[in-house]
Formats: C-alpha cells, structure tokens, sequence
C-alpha cells in the first residue's frame, strides 16, 4: 500500500526530500579548443528548476523529480545542439552520499540564438530505515562540470 505525500486524512503529509541545487553546478559555458572568447562559446546552459513529488510504502520513498535545463546556441557551435549532463545524488542526514547518478541530455538548439528549455524526469527510489522520511535525506542536482568549467564558473563575478 502507497501512502501519497500531501494526502492523508488526520495526520500530516509526509515530507518529500528537499532539493539542493549545488552551487558552481547550476551554470555551464562550453568553449571550442582553449579559447574563451564571445566567440568560442559553443553554448550555454543552466538548471533554471527542479521540482518534486513523493510517495512512501513501508520500505522506501518514490520521488518523481523534474529538473529543467535551458540551454542557448553560441557563435562556435557547428550542430545546432547541445549535449550536456547533470547528475542527482541523494545524501543522509550525516551528509554522506548513499546514491549519485549522472543524466545525459541533448538539447535541440535554434540558430536564432533563442534559449531553449528541456524537462527531464528522475525517479529515484529511497530505501527506508525504521522512523525515517523525507526529512532524513537530501537531493543534490547540479550540472556536470569538467574540471576547466567549474574553475570558468568560480571564476566568474
């Protein structure tokens, strides 16, 4: 039997996990070659959302989780798309990560240069421990950096 979070009759709903979006995490600027130039941006991406809905049986919680990227065309970019990741990991309440995956997404870019916003859908499963919830965990979500755009990131005012 599912018990929906925000549906009960007495008691109070059950609490979804709260969301985190990992800070240095929720931009990207992708480059051509070693440039870093107006003109070698290839483009632009950013996690402008995430929202979340759960369920709870005896053994876990179902978490439905969207999270929206937009993302815009630079002046280097040759495909008219953008290939990008981002990942969720889900931590306990002494911060230690139990879970992490990464996402793979492309996004259909316009040559117009307009931003563009792509919606994906993660459901995570959350084992339970006797008298845990939704409050116990965190989920994190942030863009997939490398190395050189988490330091671009930083770097910016």
């Amino acid at each position: 039997m599912a018990i929906t979070a925000g549906c009960s009759s007495d008691a109070p709903p059950l609490p979804c996990p709260p969301i985190v979006v990992v800070r240095d995490a929720d931009q990207m600027t992708r480059f051509e070659g070693a440039g870093r130039d107006l003109t070698d941006v290839i483009f632009q991406a950013d996690l402008t959302g995430t929202g979340v809905t759960c369920s709870y049986d005896e053994a876990a919680i179902d978490v439905e989780m969207l999270v929206r990227i937009q993302a815009r065309r630079g002046p280097a970019d040759l495909t008219n798309r953008a290939d990008l990741s981002y990942f969720v990991a889900i931590s306990g309440r002494e911060q230690n990560v139990i879970a992490r995956e990464e996402f793979d997404v492309a996004v259909r870019l316009p040559s117009n240069g307009a931003k563009v916003s792509k919606v994906d859908e993660v459901k995570p499963r959350i084992p339970l421990a006797p008298g845990q919830n939704g409050a116990d965990f965190r989920i994190y979500v942030g863009l997939q950096l490398s190395p050189e755009e988490l330091e671009y990131n930083r770097a910016e005012p």
